[in-house]
């Protein structure tokens, strides 16, 4: 059953526009600032940059690969006309999932010769959250009522492919 009242198509964009901003703005707390000055005036640039690079570095990467989901998700609704209940509570599903992407990257230390689930935290949740990216556009792709009528089979299957690449990055990842 198609949703036309009261969460239209574009209520569910602006969800999903907010749930990226905010998990894309929470990444920040995660930079990690020299303890042992008590002042941030007193920091040299070499005493930041050797303190906090990895910290900037990690906020890059889990800020570009969230980007890119925001990116694949939007491409996937430009392609839909509508979506249904079932769409919903999955893509609920995949914004839960992406609300959690601070809280497990602030975990991920793979630099320790042991690893531990809490290193490997991220790249399973990344891994889930492509799974259900993945399902989610083979679900609208099947459905003709969901999907927009000028989408070519060509074009759909070019962003289940697309699609494809988070779940296998993340599995070689965990590998």
């Amino acid at each position: 059953m198609t949703i036309t009242e009261p969460i239209a198509k574009v209520n569910l964009e602006r969800i999903t526009n907010g749930i990226f901003a905010f998990t894309m703005t929470l990444l920040a707390r995660d930079i990690v600032t020299p303890d042992q000055y008590a002042k941030a005036s007193t920091i040299t640039v070499d005493q930041f940059f050797s303190n906090t690079i990895s910290s900037m570095l990690d906020f890059f990467g889990v800020f570009v690969i969230l980007a890119m989901f925001w990116m694949l998700f939007f491409q996937m609704f430009h392609r839909m006309k509508t979506y249904d209940y079932h769409f919903l509570h999955v893509h609920m599903l995949a914004l839960m999932a992406i609300v959690v992407i601070p809280f497990s990257s602030a975990f991920s230390n793979l630099g320790l010769e042991k690893y531990t689930f809490a290193d490997y935290f991220f790249q399973i949740n990344y891994f889930i959250l492509g799974i259900i990216l993945l399902y989610l556009w083979h679900y609208a792709s099947s459905s003709p009522h969901l999907r927009e009528p000028s989408l070519t089979d060509e074009d759909a299957h070019f962003l289940f492919m697309k699609c494809l690449v988070p779940p296998v990055v993340a599995f070689i990842g965990i590998l």
